[in-house]
């Protein structure tokens, strides 16, 4: 059992680092501006419903350009018409997120937190 903890902590850890250097490169690379909820997608997670922002924005050639948010939550937050800070790859702004704490760095540090307690499970009694 101690060695399938130690499998799946490494893949953890692993999509944990994948994730990290996809929001690293666009908070490098990447253009900030100003994005707009335009409605909120409702996803089915464990029978609860989940929430994510749907995120209207403009590049900087005047594009626009929508995306859902990869975080979400129980209720419709932010609100629709409720502006946000937005940051994407001007050579790709499919790659787009919300620039907040919650959208760009929880998945990563949940998956590292979850790979490293899975690794630590291969050392323990």
């Amino acid at each position: 059992m101690r060695t399938l903890f130690g499998v799946v902590g490494l893949l953890c850890l692993a999509l944990s680092i994948w994730l990290a250097a996809r929001r690293i490169r666009v908070r490098w690379f990447g253009v900030a501006v100003t994005g707009r909820v335009v409605d909120h997608e409702k996803r089915e997670i464990d029978e609860s419903p989940t929430y994510l922002p749907i995120v209207a924005f403009r590049d900087i050639h005047g594009h626009e350009h929508r995306f859902t948010s990869v975080a979400g939550g129980s209720s419709r937050s932010p609100s629709q018409g409720s502006d946000v800070p937005v940051r994407y790859l001007p050579s790709d702004p499919t790659v787009a997120y919300v620039a907040t704490f919650l959208h760009m760095w929880a998945a990563p540090l949940a998956l590292a937190a979850l790979g490293v307690a899975g690794i630590a499970a291969l050392w323990g009694d």
